[in-house]
């Protein structure tokens, strides 16, 4: 047995966990046992998934930045206990310590995985400085850390990797997902338009953390303006995060508070994908979505901002749009019901983006043969 350490941020809702979570179902933990290196280990064993699998979880206090003789002695006794391989999640450089005792302490793999293209910090002073830090560490960071580079699209890699590390190749995992959970399914999707009240609306749907990068405030004040013009619209949101009161106040402000449901975090989103008619995105940027990837496999025409990838767009129903609001305005108030949703498994496996295909390639990763 190959024991893979993960090592994710405290926010325990978002991509990453997803990334990590949805493969779990595809590779074989008997044969290659997943256990969780986080600052938030209490959380992470409330999830559904860790009743599931009951994956060991390993807590940390110390941070680089505050304490490295604390964060040095915490991760030591950590990797002490064994692994062949840690598989370090990030989104943008705070320092790079725990590779670095990891390459001492001679683990076989140490894997770097760039999940964003940007700081999610809304203060622009703070994110000034968090990004100052990122490029700083950013230019120190060689292969001397880490035995394998990974990103989950090419922008990604740019992002946390320098132009000397790209030429040398970094293995792109994308963010593939299960397609057939999220196949449309037309006596579903009455269903759960009665259930939610919504039968008879153009339900134009959302989902992900209410953060800075993901921008909803952008598609609420879009969406006022659009349902001006058809009253027939309606907004979904899915998600949690830390924007989600103010969120709530600006539909308010903007008089639209009963054309707008913010339905939380849910653990089937596949449901509520099925109830939409139009999919939006208008993030300030992203690694590679896996949301638009879930609503595509629903079969669902995706809005989403010119700042995420194109390589997002495995269907042909991915429209990108700057972040201008009268274009978003006119593209909503045009929508109309989503009737001929079609079925994409085919386009999602010939691209690599099943999870069996992915399965295999992170396997290949650890196993040090991809």
């Amino acid at each position: 047995m190959k024991k893979i350490l993960h090592m994710t941020p405290p926010v325990i809702k978002n991509g990453i966990y997803r990334y990590i979570f949805n493969h779990m179902a595809y590779i074989d933990q008997r044969n290659y046992q997943f256990s969780f290196l986080t600052k938030n280990p209490e959380e992470l064993t409330r999830t559904k998934e860790f009743r599931r699998y009951r994956f060991p979880v390993r807590g940390f206090c110390n941070v680089e930045r505050g304490n490295p003789a604390g964060l040095r002695k915490e991760i030591t006794r950590i990797l002490g206990e064994g692994y062949d391989v840690i598989h370090l999640h990030t989104s943008y450089w705070r320092g790079f310590l725990i590779e670095e005792i990891a390459m001492e302490m001679k683990i076989p793999r140490v894997i770097v995985h760039a999940h964003s293209t940007g700081i999610d910090e809304p203060d622009e002073a703070a994110r000034r400085e968090l990004l100052a830090g990122h490029e700083a560490y950013k230019e120190r960071f060689g292969m001397q850390y880490a035995t394998d580079l990974c990103a989950c699209s090419e922008p990604a890699g740019r992002w946390l990797y320098r132009k000397e590390l790209l030429e040398k190749g970094i293995h792109i995992l994308p963010n593939a997902i299960d397609v057939e959970r999220f196949r449309f399914r037309q006596e579903s999707r009455g269903r759960i338009r009665r259930r939610l009240g919504i039968d008879g609306k153009i339900v134009i749907g959302n989902t992900g953390r209410y953060c800075y990068q993901k921008n909803q405030s952008f598609l609420l004040e879009a969406f006022a303006r659009a349902r001006k013009r058809n009253g027939n619209l309606f907004l979904l949101f899915l998600g949690e995060g830390e924007l989600l009161d103010g969120l709530r106040g600006l539909a308010e402000h903007l008089g639209i508070r009963e054309d707008v449901c913010f339905m939380g975090w849910q653990e089937r989103p596949e449901e509520y994908l099925l109830a939409m008619d139009v999919f939006c995105l208008p993030s300030r940027f992203e690694g590679l979505p896996i949301s638009v990837m879930e609503a595509q496999a629903s079969g669902l025409k995706c809005l989403v901002s010119d700042r995420v990838t194109r390589e997002c767009d495995i269907t042909g129903m991915v429209e990108f749009l700057p972040l201008e609001t009268q274009l978003w305005v006119e593209k909503l108030a045009a929508a109309r019901p989503d009737t001929d949703r079609q079925t994409c498994d085919e386009r999602f496996w010939q691209a690599g983006y099943s999870m069996e295909a992915s399965g295999q390639r992170l396997t290949r990763l650890y196993d040090g043969s991809l």
